[in-house]
């Protein structure tokens, strides 16, 4: 069976984004959504490690299908994964 990758997390893990956090925001999300990293989900929800996104002055960035989220908190971080992911019904 395969899965429609529809929502696509990818946090930055470099040396300097994981002094600042990168591993318990990736472990955050990870946990909220049950996921595993690597692995898509069942509805369609992919969470990645970056090793490094060159953006060391906006750690810890996180791309959302592509669009990068600087200085965000984990809640504004869930509210626009929720804003933009489409669940399979």
């Amino acid at each position: 069976m395969s899965t429609d990758v529809r929502t696509v997390i990818e946090v930055c893990v470099g040396l300097h984004c994981s002094t600042k956090g990168a591993y318990a925001l990736l472990e955050s999300i990870r946990s909220h959504y049950d996921l595993q990293i690597g692995v898509p989900s069942a509805d369609g929800m992919l969470l990645k490690e970056m090793e490094c996104m060159h953006n060391c002055r906006n750690a810890v960035p996180v791309l959302i299908n592509g669009m990068e989220c600087t200085k965000s908190s984990f809640k504004s971080i869930i509210k626009y994964i929720e804003a933009i992911h489409v669940r399979k019904r």
